[in-house]
């Protein structure tokens, strides 16, 4: 077997940046608002403030926004953490203070999951009497993927009285059906922001192709890491159905030559990561005995398996549970069919900020040749940024000279 193992632990305090120590030592009380891009470290140092609650037998909780984020916080955490996801905590701490459910909107849409009534939430709690809530003990909240949740989440907070609230966002990761603004966020919270600038996952050119798809000055870019002497640019392939086999193949290949190295396939709806699942496990399963497999899973609604982020393998998702995850590559499938408002182009820009640098290391995209228009508008024209691959014609091609 293979040695898969791969590192996925809490930095010491020594490994931390000057820029890191210093929101680090926040005092614990007092709301507290950190903007940082990807790779700045948003995450690990919500984590470490969490440990040092934990440390301090303080009452707190950790909040994110996804299963999978939870999952892969409390991996990084060696499990030491109590965490919950943001709408199962608030929906849970609602009943307690309100004695009733958060009340919901009503919607048409048998698809659309229900929405929380904010204006409903805000009158329930101004009609709760003074006195309430004098003996509440309110634990400490660390809050990750903050932007992600909308500015009457933190006005309900504040209004039942909770103060020492630590919030981690980036304006530019906002993927959800309600977000609030950096400056949402610091009208409700009413401090300023602390901000993260220095990139510490992604490589140079993954670095680079991230930027291309930013848009939102609100919130500044992450400085780009230093270049390397290795010449490398993300691709993206043209492709046609029947060559599902094939990507399949360039997929565990990839991960062969790393073992140790965890791959994302990030799809833009169920049915498109269900094939690609599908695909990369049967190839898998009829690998001679001799041969190395790894691991391979998929996550979606209500299917949350253990994912195993200290080894090397292959995870296939949705795009709208890549949010604060880490890989060392990254395949972006089928990005054809992703969906381009065209009154709103930014909001797919900003899914393929936070897809792109979901990775360490490498990146590919896969688009069926001929496929959108509206996707290719937004993507990088410059060939340094992105480079372009026809795997379609080259064996269209093959077969004409056979």
């Amino acid at each position: 077997m293979p040695n898969d193992t791969r590192r996925y632990e809490l930095p010491g305090i020594e490994d931390l940046t000057k820029e890191q120590e210093k929101v680090l030592a926040l005092p614990p009380e007092g709301p507290h608002l950190v903007v940082g891009g990807p790779g700045t470290g948003k995450t690990v140092i919500c984590l470490l403030r969490a440990r040092r609650h934990a440390q301090s037998n303080d009452y707190y909780r950790f909040l994110v926004w996804n299963h999978l984020l939870h999952q892969a916080s409390l991996a990084m955490s060696d499990g030491n953490l109590r965490a919950t996801t943001l709408n199962s905590w608030f929906w849970k701490v609602f009943r307690e203070f309100v004695g009733k459910k958060v009340p919901t909107l009503e919607t048409t849409d048998a698809t659309q999951h229900e929405l929380t009534d904010w204006k409903a939430v805000e009158r329930l709690i101004e009609d709760l009497p003074a006195s309430q809530n004098d003996s509440a003990i309110f634990p400490r909240l660390v809050i990750d993927e903050g932007q992600d949740m909308p500015p009457g989440f933190y006005d309900a907070l504040l209004q039942l009285g909770f103060n020492d609230i630590f919030v981690a966002a980036d304006q530019n990761q906002q993927i959800g059906d309600e977000n609030s603004s950096l400056r949402e966020l610091k009208d409700c919270l009413g401090v300023e922001e602390v901000k993260l600038m220095h990139n510490h996952r992604n490589s140079h050119p993954i670095a680079r192709l991230s930027r291309a798809f930013y848009t939102d000055p609100a919130s500044p870019p992450p400085d780009l890491p230093p270049q390397r002497s290795t010449i490398y640019t993300p691709p993206l392939y043209y492709v046609t159905e029947d060559m599902m086999p094939k990507i399949a193949r360039s997929i565990l290949t990839h991960w062969n030559q790393d073992p140790r190295r965890l791959i994302g396939i990030i799809a833009p709806s169920n049915k498109v990561r269900a094939n690609y699942f599908s695909e990369v496990r049967k190839l898998s399963e009829s690998l001679p005995p001799d041969r190395s497999r790894p691991w391979i899973e998929t996550y979606y609604g209500r299917h949350r398996p253990e994912v195993h982020f200290d080894r090397g393998g292959i995870l296939v998702i949705n795009a709208q549970a890549c949010k604060g995850l880490e890989f060392d590559s990254v395949v972006l499938a089928d990005i054809d069919q992703h969906f381009v408002n065209r009154y709103d182009p930014d909001a797919t820009r900003k899914l393929f900020y936070v897809m792109v640098s979901r990775a360490r290391q490498n990146v590919a995209m896969f688009m069926k040749r001929g496929g959108s228009p509206k996707i290719e508008e937004i993507l990088p024209k410059d060939e340094d940024i992105l480079r372009r691959e026809d795997l379609a014609a080259e064996d269209i091609k093959r077969e004409e000279t056979a």
